[in-house]
């Protein structure tokens, strides 16, 4: 790990789970309420999504800025810290147990974030790592020609 980014995992750690939060809280808030029309859940939980939004925004662009994570750690990352979300609002909030089952899920979870984090199957199975760049040609199609007239400027017309 380059130890120049760590204050930059940080942060993106830390909002990260802050937008969550946000979210898994808009998605359980209603749950105690059992005579809520659909409305009134709605304006309850809106607030919550928008504000997870909103910073979500934000550490997605930590994160590809700084090439922190790829999509695919993204994705683990957001079912980790969810799953963490929920079982604490099923303890605290809504008074349900955890049980061992869900335990054992978190740590299933958690070796598939380490699997891709680390390539370690890539690794053991000597498969080539590929490493993308902003020199990928994929990305050629998506350019702008306009904002790019160092390309475009020796084609005569």
């Amino acid at each position: 790990m380059n130890y120049s980014k760590l204050p930059y995992y940080i942060l993106f750690l830390f909002l990260f789970i802050v937008a969550q939060s946000l979210s898994m809280w808009g998605q359980f808030v209603t749950l105690p309420y059992k005579n809520l029309s659909m409305w009134e859940a709605y304006k309850m939980a809106i607030p919550f999504a928008w504000l997870d939004w909103f910073v979500m925004t934000f550490v997605i662009m930590i994160g590809d800025k700084y090439e922190l994570v790829t999509p695919t750690q993204d994705t683990f990352l957001l079912i980790i810290i969810q799953f963490c979300l929920i079982l604490l609002i099923n303890q605290f909030y809504l008074k349900q147990q955890v049980t061992r089952s869900d335990i054992i899920a978190f740590f299933i979870i958690l070796f598939g974030f380490f699997v891709s984090f680390s390539h370690l199957i890539s690794k053991l199975l000597n498969i080539p790592i590929t490493i993308h760049t902003d020199e990928n040609p994929i990305h050629e199609k998506f350019e702008n020609p306009i904002h790019n007239k160092s390309k475009h400027s020796n084609k005569k017309m």
